[in-house]
């Protein structure tokens, strides 16, 4: 499968965007949060400057990375990226935004007010059992359930951890015992 790494530039704004796509890149927009905000407000008057072709993925991502780092491209003001390219996907990365990108997103995020339309769809979103949703919502468990979750306790296999004597649960020991007791 062939890559393609592209430079693209808004031609009113002067605004540069760097990205990769398996699509034609001569067509393709770009698809950055700030890049298509950018054709959003700006129009789709871009061009394509340079388009670089790659089959093998290695090349692609150390190329990306190295043409990320040389033009600064998320810190400069004159690029729309918000994070270095890799060359390999185009999602959310975990360690590809720079420290000072991560703050500026997270400065930018802070302190959102939602509407209580958004609110209840990002609730319904969560989870359906949240709340009222939830079967046992406003219930309480009876005294035959729980005797019947006690006896179950009760009767699961008990470890002892071998620095503090202590017996306790399969789960708690394997937590805060053997490997991981503070006596030890």
């Amino acid at each position: 499968m062939i890559t393609y790494l592209y430079h693209k530039r808004h031609k009113q704004t002067g605004l540069n965007y760097f990205g990769k796509t398996i699509k034609d890149p001569y067509v393709y927009l770009g698809s950055g949060t700030r890049w298509t905000a950018h054709l959003r407000k700006h129009g789709l008057d871009i061009e394509t400057i340079k388009v670089w072709e790659f089959s093998n993925l290695e090349e692609c991502s150390k190329f990306a990375v190295e043409f990320s780092t040389k033009n600064n491209i998320v810190e400069s003001v004159d690029w729309a990226n918000l994070r270095l390219e890799n060359g390999l996907d185009g999602g959310y990365t975990p360690g590809a935004y720079t420290t000072e990108a991560s703050l500026k997103k997270g400065a930018k995020l802070k302190g959102r007010i939602f509407t209580k339309e958004t609110i209840d769809k990002m609730s319904s979103h969560t989870g359906k059992h949240l709340g009222e949703k939830n079967p046992m919502y406003g219930k309480k468990h009876g005294s035959a359930t729980k005797k019947l979750q006690q006896e179950k306790a009760l009767a699961r296999e008990q470890k002892q951890c071998e620095y503090c004597g202590k017996e306790c649960s399969p789960s708690n020991f394997a937590r805060w015992h053997d490997k991981n007791c503070k006596h030890k």
